[in-house]
């Protein structure tokens, strides 16, 4: 059941991208519309927050999501847009772009509160940083991709990534989540 739903889960981020590129705006795919069993429609409504990662040839392309729970159908192809045509770090995504470009769906689960960095697990957790008002998230695979050793490193660059001076985390709200990464 899960691999239909990561399947149009998928199929419904790229015709949403696919559909901006076509028309120019977005327009939401009702899956009500679509032909599908209701036990599927059930786990597409299950609210979660969500990341799309946008990449073209193995590079970061486009990465922005919520925290905020919404339904999956809709959550995906709203960010699937964003990440597509609203990264201020990349350029819009073009027309030929389209059949080179991967995207990664992470689902955002179990959000906690941290108490102490050393109860984040690296590589499994994701983190969440609020310095009154300011913050940001990074996923867990940034771990991985960028080498990181210690929670420190993780938070650090978390700071780096919303223009704060390293080791602000200190004075700030750090919560952790797990993340359900589903792949083109």
């Amino acid at each position: 059941m899960n691999e239909q739903r990561n399947k149009i889960l998928l199929q419904l981020a790229r015709k949403a991208i696919q559909n901006k590129l076509e028309k120019g705006e977005f327009e939401e795919i009702n899956i009500d519309n679509l032909d599908i069993s209701d036990s599927v429609k059930s786990l597409l409504r299950e609210k979660n927050g969500v990341f799309i990662t946008i990449r073209k040839k193995g590079e970061l392309r486009g990465c922005i999501g919520t925290i905020s729970e919404d339904e999956l159908w809709r959550q995906v192809q709203k960010y699937a847009v964003f990440s597509a045509f609203n990264d201020p770090r990349f350029e819009p995504i073009k027309p030929d772009e389209l059949p080179e470009i991967s995207i990664e769906i992470s689902l955002i689960k179990d959000i906690e509160d941290v108490r102490d960095i050393s109860e984040i697990k690296l590589g499994e957790n994701g983190v969440i940083l609020d310095l009154k008002g300011r913050g940001g998230v990074l996923l867990p695979d940034v771990v991985a991709e960028f080498g990181l050793k210690t929670p420190e490193e993780f938070l650090d660059m978390l700071c780096k990534k919303i223009g704060v001076p390293a080791g602000s985390w200190r004075k700030g709200i750090i919560k952790k989540f797990s993340a359900e990464k589903i792949v083109e």
